[in-house]
């Protein structure tokens, strides 16, 4: 009754003005090594979405969480702005915050190791497991229910397959009906993902970024990619659930590599691939990669075209600046 009156009074401050606002506040919620963010979308460079809460916490509490929601909403409507400069905050009518399962998009990230070094990258140190353990505040979440029935668990990182609580909280998602999307460096091979991809309670996301080895060493630090498209072949017995992305910027960006791919797509049963780009050259000028140039996007182009003529489904990743995005899909 009690979380009732105080969701009454949030909704008495915000809910049906014309605001700045995002649906993502709302919805979204991240656990990073060191803090808890609200989302994993922000599009500003450098990469900083709002802090819900600082490390160290061992619990979920929902009136100490709803006391940060209206931080981050009084913020966005001052002139310091914690989402100032995302995309996605924009002047809109606020809805009403759901009395309960409000999160529908949780991003686990409470660790950082990793297989690959891929060269865009802005995690530092990739050999560290986690610093607290997360499946009790799953749990606890839950209970309090404010996890969405529908939410998608994204599985970041690092590598998820090297986090220590992987297969536990992944069981704990399966068994509970909550689907579950994990983006991987590839280099190792689950039979838990499969078996997830088999019922579909699982998708998973791999980026090689490059169709030939030479391209892939540059790019990722490491010499897996034979071994990587090896094991894209054994998840495309799923296709439905598996999806292979292509980050582009200046060092993937040219016809061999993105023809190479489509036919390494196609040698291995892929039906869905994300036409991405890196997020510095897409929204920092300063990026030391240089900038997203009508070139990149001519080689976004030529992978739409290509998948369309091998039956390949794509998707345009958000990450593009609306204007570039509009310009591959137009094509």
């Amino acid at each position: 009754m009690f979380r009732k009156y105080k969701i009454n009074k949030f909704n008495e401050k915000w809910a049906g003005k014309e605001l700045l606002f995002c649906q993502r506040i709302y919805e979204d919620i991240s656990f990073l090594p060191f803090s808890v963010h609200k989302c994993c979308h922000c599009s500003r460079m450098p990469y900083s979405p709002p802090v819900v809460t600082p490390f160290p916490f061992n619990n979920f509490n929902f009136d100490e969480y709803l006391t940060h929601l209206d931080r981050i909403m009084n913020s966005n409507q001052s002139v310091n702005a914690v989402c100032r400069g995302c995309k996605f905050l924009t002047r809109q009518v606020v809805p009403p915050l759901p009395y309960e399962k409000q999160i529908t998009f949780f991003t686990i990230n409470h660790f950082t190791k990793c297989n690959s070094n891929c060269i865009y990258c802005a995690i530092g140190r990739k050999t560290e497991d986690i610093k607290y353990r997360l499946l009790p505040i799953i749990k606890q979440m839950i209970k309090q229910k404010t996890i969405n029935d529908n939410c998608l668990i994204n599985w970041g990182g690092g590598e998820p397959l090297l986090c220590s609580e992987f297969e536990q909280i992944a069981e704990f998602f399966h068994k509970n009906k909550i689907r579950q999307a994990i983006n991987s460096s590839g280099i190792e091979f689950s039979n838990v993902i499969l078996d997830g991809l088999k019922d579909g309670s699982m998708s998973i996301q791999i980026s090689p970024d490059a169709g030939t080895e030479e391209t892939y060493k540059k790019i990722k630090r490491q010499n897996n990619f034979y071994r990587v498209w090896k094991n894209i072949k054994k998840y495309a017995q799923y296709p439905d659930m598996l999806f292979v992305k292509y980050i582009f910027f200046s060092m993937s960006a040219n016809e061999n590599d993105v023809r190479q791919f489509i036919e390494k797509c196609k040698e291995a049963g892929v039906k869905h691939i994300v036409i991405d780009c890196e997020s510095n050259s897409a929204n920092n000028p300063r990026s030391p990669f240089g900038n997203i140039t009508d070139e990149i996007i001519n080689f976004a182009i030529l992978m739409k075209k290509l998948a369309i003529e091998n039956n390949i489904a794509y998707e345009i990743s958000y990450q593009w600046r609306d204007e570039h995005k509009q310009m591959i899909e137009n094509a």
